[in-house]
C-alpha cells in the first residue's frame, strides 16, 4: 500500500462533501439514475487515492462507472458480466502479487528498524 497524501479523518471529510455537492447536483437536475452510480463512486474512488489505495481506487471506478454506462448507454449485461469478471480476476491476482511483495519488504524494514532500535538501547543502557 502506498503512502496516505493526507489523514482518513481529512479523507472522509472531503469525500462526504463531494458526495453531498453530487447529491444536490442529481437532486437539481432530478436525474438520479444513473447518476448515483457517479456520485457514490467518484467521491469513494478519491477517498481511496488520498489514503494510498489505488488498486481499491481502480477497482471503483471500474465498478461504479461500469454500472453508470451500462444503464446510461444500454450495454448488453452479457457483454459487461464477463468483463467484470475477469477484470475481478487480474486485480485478484495482482493486488496478491504486488501487495505481497510489498508488504515483505515493509515487514524486512520494520524488523531492520526494530533491531536497530533494540542495539541502541543496549548501548544506551551499557552506558
Amino acid at each position: 500500500m502506498a503512502h496516505p497524501s493526507t489523514s482518513k479523518k481529512r479523507a472522509k471529510v472531503i469525500s462526504s462533501a463531494l458526495f453531498l455537492f453530487g447529491l444536490a447536483f442529481l437532486a437539481y437536475f432530478e436525474s438520479w439514475w444513473p447518476g448515483i452510480m457517479l456520485v457514490i463512486g467518484i467521491p469513494l474512488a478519491i477517498r481511496q487515492a488520498m489514503l494510498g489505495r489505488y488498486y481499491d481506487m481502480i477497482i471503483s471506478l471500474v465498478v461504479f462507472i461500469g454500472v453508470f454506462c451500462t444503464a446510461q448507454y444500454d450495454v448488453s449485461w452479457k457483454i459487461l458480466l464477463p468483463v467484470v469478471f475477469v477484470l475481478a480476476a487480474i486485480y485478484i491476482l495482482g493486488r496478491e502479487f504486488f501487495s505481497s511483495k510489498m508488504s515483505d519488504e515493509d515487514e524486512d524494514e520494520e524488523d531492520l528498524n526494530h533491531e536497530i532500535e533494540e542495539d541502541q538501547d543496549d548501548a544506551s543502557h551499557k552506558n
